[in-house]
């Protein structure tokens, strides 16, 4: 496998590219005209705000009191609390509607920089670089997932892991050891647990593969020592960076309910089915037909742009190198455990963590990474080797080209059979009104075969300006074209998976509604508390995780939830909801208390009463917590099995509540310590070798 003995950016002109092709692929979410629909709001956005609201206020963000009655946001997994990048926007810019869009569009680049860059060390030619770097930044799993945003950030570091762990096993080096190390530590602290376990296993398949296909010039024995010893420190130094994300998961892990393996029944829920594989050819029509594709709309699309898949299948009957055998054999078996099939089953029975992955079709993005690359590779080596139109590959494009016809022509005729199609429904298009209206309405109005014929004629004039690129051996024609065409497909499927009608502006002007920073919050009854309309609801998700005020009166949905909530919601109404967040347990109308203090982490109040009693505050019943009454400080006591209380005394009490988990601490300190210690030698490492070269011109 050859390889260049550096990996970089080449030119700004490249960079330029990216990021236009970005905004382009991308434009109703690049040009903020509309916002990321479902999840995106209702369950990534609240963590984030929250970091951002306590940072603001001068709060170190660790439990946060506005989810279902609190809950350690720092062992949250679908929050990107460990990264860097969420730590950084929330201490400065702060989230807001735009900054949350604006940061999924950076990972979205990230990813096909980092593919960009893999395949630069591959030695393949900059124009199908490039065009793997964009079939990744736009391939169907990113469009199928913009609402999911963790899916995205994790899928952004997997080819910057690869390209760094290639770069380290190759070129042993200090430089080498941190950058992979910081690589594996940003996708371990931005992805899902599904693609931080499948991670886990594609990497430690890489590793076999590449010990035992080195090409060093070292002994057995020594290449033996150094790999084994490389990648001890490589786990040292990921294990160092990540003490504090190990820390706050095991702390919250064995107190939520998604801490123990899912049942059989929900590990097959929303698969890459069977029939979705006609995402590969024609992605737009995995957009309608529930039926078909018995599974989440977001899990049916694996595009990856029809001259790699045209040069995928080339490869499938062509000779490869073992790199390519291995990128087939890891492809197709993760593509397997995205399904519902023996493998999957298999894998859930007999692989450890796999049964804690609630939606197996995460793992579609490990085959996608990997058909990409191993269609480049033979993209490459079509012109490299100045091989003629014919063969495997003629063959492979006129079954494609066939494929294409048999759409056009099984759409338009089931199309007429059934009545089903925006012929037959155009009325309410024509009648919707304003541009957004019409769209919306031409979107319901198309059917499955409308997709079919639709698609189908459009991957058939692609496949046209392609062969005659190859017959041409114009490389560069080709790749505008390849490129053009995952443009189009991104922009067709991103208002069925990614995007609703409302714009960011109209989502921000419902989250401008929220008191800015963390405030002390009024002592009236929980049912009480500020809401918006069921239209605003569904563009931001639960009012409660906004308004400030702790506690809720009916479960609100998130990803988290711990198991004291099963008892806290026992009915159709929180315990406690007629009451405010803080109160006695008499509950007598001469008791007075004040809210002197409230930071989610410490909650002061002076509280009188004319009898012994308890302060009730309504938070779960979690470690870590403890009272300070007066200068005594206690345990924390419990109310009902689920809330916190102090004990109080006849007369003037001053009670303190305070969250305060030392040993995540602790290991949250030595993970920052150490990023920003690597971060440091690695750019005074950079600004040295940058000052040499100067000097030497």
């Amino acid at each position: 496998m050859q390889v260049y003995n550096k990996s970089k950016w080449d030119s700004m002109k490249t960079c330029t590219f990216f990021l236009v092709t970005l905004f382009i692929a991308y434009l109703p979410v690049s040009s903020f005209l509309f916002f990321l629909k479902n999840d995106a709001f209702n369950g990534y956005f609240p963590p984030k705000f929250f970091m951002s609201e306590s940072i603001s206020s001068g709060y170190l963000p660790l439990w946060n009191p506005y989810i279902n009655f609190g809950l350690p946001q720092y062992g949250d997994m679908s929050s990107g609390y460990w990264s860097p990048v969420t730590w950084l926007i929330a201490s400065t810019t702060g989230y807001t509607a735009y900054t949350f869009t604006a940061e999924l569009l950076f990972y979205i680049l990230a990813a096909g920089v980092g593919m960009y860059l893999f395949c630069r060390r591959l030695a393949l030619s900059k124009h199908v670089c490039i065009l793997a770097g964009v079939a990744y930044m736009c391939s169907g799993y990113m469009v199928g997932h913009l609402q999911h945003f963790n899916w995205i950030s994790g899928a952004a570091f997997l080819p910057w892991c690869l390209w760094a762990y290639n770069r380290m096993q190759l070129s042993f080096s200090v430089n080498s050891l941190l950058i992979a190390s910081l690589c594996f530590f940003m996708l371990a602290a931005s992805a899902p647990p599904g693609i931080f376990i499948g991670t886990m296993y594609f990497f430690t398949a890489y590793a076999v593969f590449s010990f035992f296909n080195r090409q060093q010039s070292l002994s057995a024995s020594a290449y033996t020592k150094r790999f084994m010893w490389g990648n001890l420190l490589l786990l040292t130094c990921i294990a160092l960076l990540s003490a504090g994300m190990i820390a706050g998961y095991s702390d919250l892990i064995p107190h939520i309910t998604r801490g123990e393996k899912i049942h059989t029944g929900a590990a097959i829920t929303n698969p890459f089915s069977a029939a979705s594989s006609i995402s590969a050819l024609l992605p737009l029509s995995t957009v309608k037909n529930d039926k078909l594709f018995i599974t989440d709309i977001s899990m049916r699309n694996i595009y990856f742009g029809i001259t790699l898949l045209l040069f995928f299948l080339v490869a499938l009957v062509s000779k490869k190198n073992r790199f390519q055998k291995f990128l087939l054999t890891s492809g197709i078996l993760f593509l397997m455990v995205s399904t519902t099939g023996f493998i999957k089953a298999n894998a859930y029975e007999y692989l450890p963590l796999i049964g804690y992955v609630r939606m197996n079709g995460e793992f579609a993005i490990f085959a996608l990474m990997c058909f990409i690359i191993m269609a480049a590779i033979t993209l490459d080596n079509f012109f490299r080797e100045k091989r003629t139109f014919s063969g495997a590959l003629k063959s492979w494009y006129y079954v494609l080209e066939l494929a294409c016809f048999a759409a056009i022509i099984g759409g338009f005729y089931l199309a007429y059979q059934h009545h089903e199609s925006i012929y037959y429904r155009y009325s309410p298009v024509s009648a919707a009104a304003g541009i957004p209206g019409k769209l919306k309405a031409m979107i319901d109005a198309l059917s499955f075969y409308d997709c079919l014929w639709m698609q189908g004629s459009f991957q058939l004039f692609i496949l046209w300006l392609v062969k005659w690129g190859l017959i041409r051996k114009k490389i560069k024609w080709v790749t505008v074209v390849a490129v053009a065409d995952l443009v189009i497909a991104c922009l067709l499927n991103i208002p069925f998976t990614g995007v609703g009608k409302a714009s960011v502006a109209e989502v921000q002007s419902v989250l401008d509604k929220s008191p800015n920073g963390i405030i002390i919050p009024p002592l009236k009854p929980v049912n009480r508390y500020d809401s918006i309309s069921e239209y605003e609801t569904g563009l931001v998700g639960n009012w409660s995780f906004y308004n400030k005020q702790p506690g809720v009166n009916r479960f609100a949905f998130y990803p988290v939830e711990l198991r004291s909530s099963k008892l806290v919601f026992a009915g159709d109404t929180s315990l406690c909801a007629e009451k405010p967040f803080l109160f006695t347990e008499t509950g007598n109308n001469h008791d007075n208390i004040i809210v002197n203090k409230f930071t989610g982490n410490n909650i002061t109040a002076t509280v009188y009463t004319r009898e012994n009693g308890r302060l009730v505050l309504q938070q779960n019943l979690y470690p870590h917590w403890y009272v300070v009454n007066g200068n005594k400080k206690t345990g924390v006591g419990e109310y009902k099995q689920v809330f916190l209380s102090a004990p109080i005394a006849a007369g003037y009490n001053k009670v303190e509540f305070h969250f305060d988990p030392v040993p995540v601490k602790r290991a949250m300190l030595l993970s920052a310590v150490t990023f920003l210690l690597f971060s440091l030698i690695l750019i005074v490492k950079y600004i040295r070798r940058t000052y040499l070269s100067w000097l030497r011109r």
